[in-house]
């Protein structure tokens, strides 16, 4: 009998999780590549994720997770291959984590993964969906984002001349990528089993087919069953037949709202165009207010936020001094360990940062030491990889080039904010 503790490198995701991801087809994972070259996505614009489950592409890819690994895993799971080898934080192990954890959130259901795992898995045994709804509506245009997650970023993107960017093939004549629309009932039997439903966007709260799903799971008296888990920019917090997200958070059992920032204050509206900090901050304060509320704070870490990682976290540490502590979440560091830049804006890793540059992050983080080692260990694994990793000299050329047209078109200057750069900076 196969036992998780037993397995080389066991990921739940593709058994337990399903990802139901806009025009392509639902897959187990937000971070598996290359879907379209092996067989696992099977065609475009399908809403059942049961369809793919009994696909021999899929049962195998499952097997070798059982079976100590192969070439489906070595070729979908670079992103958490690569994250590990340079001692960061997973997706796989997040997820993972919430089984075996001491402290997991699935830890009760350990035994229900470990019996399925043992059958012939031939009916879909879900506990937790990710949905990202059909539209790519997004109202900021973040530098390290993709035309797929934002129609801003799209829509800039066919301004400036970036017709051949990342996904950017897929838009034609219009910065909306979508199936027109969802028929979320589509989902109603997934619903009434899961532990857990996650949303997210584009701007995840400005996307009327996550009320209809949230609705949905509520109309089913699921909800109470289940922890809802929300990613959003932090700057709308718009009505959808006259509710609000405010007014479906009390139906569930708990909601972590992760507000997705890059840097902590006004430096924030630079990367995340054209976003308000002072309006970020004062949204997850209100939503922390919630009873049934816990608010965090996620990065995507990359070559213009890693040096100011601590200063994220000492924002953090002092707004949580202002609630009680399970309201704000001090967990931002393995979060943000997690999202290294992959995909779409990937000339913005942290291998586009010149040597120069990272002596002066690395110095950062010696200065806030202390702190670091009192509240937030685990990040000492950033400040190696910041270290480790070797410089890309194409992808830096790639990524000033990025910055200089964005710049030019947004009316904004990089050395205004990031002075450390300026001498990798040429104005247009």
């Amino acid at each position: 009998m196969n036992k998780i503790k037993d397995l080389e490198w066991f990921c739940p995701q593709p058994f337990m999780n399903t990802l139901v991801y806009r025009t392509v087809a639902p897959t187990g994972c937000c971070v598996l590549k290359d879907w379209p070259k092996t067989g696992i996505k099977q065609k475009y614009g399908t809403t059942d994720p049961k369809e793919l489950h009994n696909k021999e592409e899929y049962v195998n890819f499952r097997n070798e997770f059982l079976n100590g690994g192969g070439p489906l895993t070595q070729n979908h799971c670079t992103v958490c291959i690569e994250q590990e080898k340079h001692s960061s934080l997973s997706h796989r192990q997040i997820y993972l984590e919430k089984f075996t954890g001491k402290n997991g959130e699935y830890r009760e259901h350990l035994e229900d993964l470990e019996e399925y795992i043992n059958t012939d898995m031939s009916e879909p045994k879900f506990l937790s969906m990710e949905y990202i709804a059909p539209s790519n509506f997004c109202n900021l245009r973040c530098n390290m984002c993709g035309p797929a997650n934002s129609s801003s970023l799209a829509q800039e993107n066919k301004d400036i001349g970036l017709h051949d960017a990342f996904g950017m093939r897929a838009f034609k004549d219009k910065p909306s990528l979508l199936k027109e629309k969802d028929n979320v009932e589509d989902y109603a039997d997934i619903l009434k089993n899961l532990v857990e439903l996650k949303l997210v966007g584009g701007e995840t709260l400005a996307i009327k087919e996550n009320y209809d799903l949230m609705q949905l799971a509520v109309d089913l008296d699921v909800s109470k069953n289940m922890s809802l888990r929300i990613t959003t920019n932090g700057t709308l917090t718009p009505k959808f037949g006259g509710k609000d997200v405010f007014d479906y958070i009390p139906h569930f059992k708990d909601c972590q709202m992760t507000v997705s920032i890059e840097f902590w204050g006004e430096k924030n509206n630079y990367i995340r165009f054209p976003s308000k900090w002072e309006v970020i901050l004062k949204n997850a304060k209100k939503f922390a207010y919630g009873r049934k509320t816990r608010v965090m704070f996620a990065t995507t870490v990359n070559a213009l936020t890693i040096g100011y990682l601590p200063e994220i976290a000492d924002g953090v540490y002092e707004l949580r001094k202002e609630y009680e502590s399970k309201a704000i979440s001090g967990n931002l560091w393995s979060w943000a360990s997690g999202s290294l830049v992959w995909g779409a804006g990937n000339q913005y890793a942290v291998t586009s940062i010149p040597l120069d540059i990272r002596e002066i992050y690395m110095d950062k983080y010696f200065e806030y030491g202390d702190f670091m080692k009192k509240e937030f260990e685990e990040w000492k694994k950033l400040y190696y990889y910041l270290q480790d990793m070797p410089f890309d000299e194409e992808l830096h050329k790639e990524m000033m080039t990025d910055i200089q047209l964005r710049d030019k078109h947004r009316g904004t200057c990089l050395t205004d904010v990031f002075p450390e750069w300026e001498p990798y900076y040429e104005k247009l």
